[in-house]
């Protein structure tokens, strides 16, 4: 273990890339700006929370979490299925390159004539060129083929160059534009939050032969940092709502609004009117306002909501 692994704060590894600049903006929004020259890997955060922040290839992150050169950092779940690294996955981030939900597949693709139609069926010897080699060998680990690694931009060459190809695809765009199809999904991704295990959670081993599970030195700064951000992306999904409506139509109006729990209710001066708060999502809120109207809503606020954290 390294000597940064026992710092007050967290070192962290985080991506740069496609998920740089999405990482910057979600860093700031869970109040935790990011203070990065652009011509510098390293940067600092004004939090107690966090010693020091490393901008590398994500493809690198996994491996130097594990032993401990960092004690978390942020990467696609492929990073880590293709590097092997023991590591712990702490939450789920749904942010990915703009505004993608940062969920993608990682499949074997083709040309749209190519007759193959499952993974199962692509002839022995066959060669495939692929951006993650590992997954692609133990996905053909009953069928022989040669495996070449590439470095990106695989749909290029394929069919003129290769007759298959690995590579990540969110939205299937590129391979619709360069004439191809997916065969076989080999792996679904997203970005995710990692650790360090003996940091996150240490294994003692009792007399019974039975590993028993401790938390870990930092356990309680990696926990704080995985709501910090995870409390970050939910609010992005959610706005309040606050509103008055009279004693008579409140019970009406609360049966329109949807909230994490329960709404807020608190009694106007007079206790002829009540004002209503409630948390809802962005997704059903044009066909909400007008219902809350019809039932009585009144001075209707909308507010945003900057951390939704349900429980620590």
């Amino acid at each position: 273990m390294s000597e940064n692994s026992i710092s007050e704060g967290l070192n962290i590894a985080l991506p740069n890339g496609s998920l740089g600049e999405g990482t910057l903006r979600l860093f700031e929004e869970a109040n935790l700006k990011i203070h990065k020259d652009p011509r510098r890997h390293d940067a600092h955060v004004d939090d107690p929370l966090i010693s020091c922040v490393t901008f590398m290839r994500p493809q690198h992150i996994p491996k130097l979490v594990e032993k401990g050169t960092y004690d978390i950092g942020i990467c696609g779940v492929d990073c880590v299925e293709e590097s092997g690294a023991h590591v712990c996955q702490v939450a789920e981030l749904a942010y990915g390159r703009g505004n993608s939900k940062g969920t993608a597949r990682i499949a074997l693709v083709a040309s749209k004539k190519n007759p193959i139609e499952a993974l199962e069926n692509v002839e022995e010897g066959s060669v495939i060129l692929s951006e993650y080699p590992n997954i692609t060998k133990r996905a053909f680990r009953n069928t022989p083929v040669d495996v070449l690694f590439s470095y990106g931009g695989t749909e290029a060459h394929i069919p003129r160059d290769y007759l298959y190809g690995v590579c990540l695809t969110d939205t299937g765009a590129s391979l619709e534009a360069n004439g191809l199809k997916i065969i076989a999904e080999l792996f679904k991704t997203c970005t995710m939050l990692i650790a360090n295990m003996e940091l996150h959670h240490t294994h003692y081993k009792l007399s019974t032969g039975e590993d028993e599970v401790y938390d870990g030195p930092k356990y309680t700064e990696i926990t704080a940092l995985k709501h910090l951000l995870t409390g970050t992306l939910e609010a992005r999904e959610r706005v309040f709502l606050v509103m008055n409506v009279s004693a008579a139509r409140k019970d009406g109006l609360l049966r329109q609004l949807p909230a994490l729990k329960t709404p807020t209710i608190t009694s106007l001066s007079g206790g002829d009117y009540f004002s209503v708060g409630a948390a809802v999502t962005v997704s059903e809120l044009n066909q909400l306002i007008p219902r809350l109207f019809e039932h009585g809503a009144e001075d209707l606020i909308q507010m945003p909501v900057s951390k939704v954290i349900k429980r620590w």
